[in-house]
């Protein structure tokens, strides 16, 4: 065995490798290759395998956000003295991020769509829709976004991230700076990591990765070796190369009954909530089922027959296989309708199968101006598009502050009036009626982390409720 040397320009060295059956010299003679088998197609890899089950689930996300920046007058001395002027302008950022379900649901990260005033997915066929924030989490960097599509998208599947090996193979799929679709390819690195992102605020129990993560991949998934998404790609080491870092996917299945709460989003009452059971079996088996976690007393469900540990099997007669099944179907639930649940209650040979028909009620609505006043201090007035032209608001949903109250939870946060307020803890809000409802479930002092818009600034502060 030899090495063929050869020597390029100024004394730069390269060398070629190792190969067999060299002759020195003029007459060099390669090793002859061998042929492929006859009908194997070596160019089918796993890892095309694995995108090309995954591609068309993988989006990119765009979203419009206003920005401060120096801009030119057209005034050349002017420009040329004091630098332009101060503006406020909308500038446009890219991410990347993954269908959960055919009818139009989205996950990625929460700093891919944080501040924006207009996000926008498109799909890997070039079809571009607009798409509504339904809620976030800024402790685990994500999002849950909707878009409407003509007709069902293609979904991922989600696998677990609980038994994640180091070493073994995962790829990301993504928008990096801009090229949508790119794949990369590495390794688990470690697990259970925590980056730092400032001095108050940290991400835990991430996956670390050396498969190639860039700015635009963010919200992204990584897929193990069967196309089984196993967590959302998040974050890069700026100083170092091959250090990048992603969301477990069960940590993001474990929030997912946070963000798709019913009553909080369409103020519908069902009186109960659920949560996944994960069976996890090698090499890459995950079964799932969703229980009820609780029930209320004396409220729908409750009356209904309900009880705590009864698995979902049907809702409305569509399959329950996962908990996004679940919630999809609980979400979609309308006050003054009924959800009828297949449901196995009991185990081994005790378990039954049984109906339940729970009657969706309509969450009892707080007198909505009380309510703001009592636990924010101030008044408030729901945004629609007559008010959003009127005001020159940068978003079409939210509520406008009118009057704050000194001494009150607003005031002592900062609130102005004329400020509007977009989301209260996860949730986007959407009316007035919106905020009193999510206010109504606080019982105790706490802190909830707001959204606030301030002329063209957008951004996120906490108001210590009472």
């Amino acid at each position: 065995m030899g090495y063929g040397v050869r020597v390029f320009g100024a004394g730069m060295l390269l060398i070629v490798g190792a190969v067999a059956g060299v002759v020195w010299g003029e007459n060099f003679v390669p090793a002859p290759v061998a042929a492929a088998p006859a009908g194997e197609n070596l160019r089918m890899t796993n890892d095309v395998r694995v995108y090309q089950m995954v591609k068309d689930g993988v989006v990119n996300i765009s979203s419009t956000r206003i920005v401060t920046a120096r801009v030119g007058t057209g005034d050349q001395v002017f420009d040329r003295f004091f630098g332009g002027q101060i503006r406020q302008v909308p500038a446009e950022s890219l991410g990347s991020g993954f269908v959960i379900h055919p009818s139009g649901y989205i996950v990625t990260n929460e700093h891919v769509i944080d501040e924006a005033t207009e996000v926008n997915v498109q799909f890997s066929n070039g079809d571009k829709l607009p798409a509504l924030v339904i809620a976030t989490d800024n402790e685990h960097d994500l999002a849950v976004l909707k878009v409407t599509p003509k007709k069902p998208l293609t979904a991922v599947q989600l696998g677990a991230s609980e038994d994640l090996m180091i070493g073994e193979p995962v790829c990301a799929i993504g928008n990096p700076f801009g090229y949508a679709g790119t794949m990369t390819r590495g390794i688990v690195s470690a697990v259970n990591r925590t980056l730092e992102v400032d001095k108050s605020h940290s991400y835990k129990n991430l996956i670390q990765t050396d498969a190639s993560i860039n700015p635009g991949n963010s919200g992204g998934p990584l897929i193990n070796a069967y196309g089984q998404v196993v967590g959302v790609n998040t974050a890069i080491r700026a100083d170092a190369q091959g250090i990048g870092f992603a969301i477990g996917i069960s940590s993001m299945r474990d929030l997912l009954p946070a963000f798709l709460n019913p009553e909080a989003l369409n103020r519908a009452k069902i009186g109960f909530a659920v949560e996944e059971k994960r069976t996890i079996t090698a090499p890459a088996g995950v079964a799932s089922r969703v229980v009820v976690k609780t029930v209320e007393a004396d409220g729908p469900a409750a009356k209904a027959g309900l009880a705590v540990g009864d698995e979902l099997v049907e809702i409305n007669k569509t399959p329950v296989n996962t908990i996004v099944d679940a919630l999809v179907s609980l979400s979609a639930a309308r006050p003054g309708t009924k959800l009828v649940l297949a449901v196995e209650r009991g185990t081994g040979s005790g378990a039954k199968r049984m109906t339940v028909e729970v009657p969706v009620e309509k969450a009892a609505a707080p007198v909505a101006d009380k309510t703001l006043m009592e636990k924010l201090g101030v008044e408030a007035e729901t945004i629609t598009p007559e008010l959003a032209t009127k005001l020159n608001l940068p978003i079409g949903r939210g509520v406008v502050i009118t009057v704050v109250n000194s001494g009150g939870a607003a005031s002592k946060a900062g609130i102005e009036a004329g400020d509007v307020l977009f989301q209260l803890g996860p949730y986007y809000v959407s009316s007035v009626e919106d905020v009193a409802t999510l206010l109504k479930t606080v019982n105790q002092a706490m802190d909830v982390r707001v959204g606030i818009i301030r002329g063209q600034a957008r951004g996120h502060g906490v108001v210590h409720l009472q």
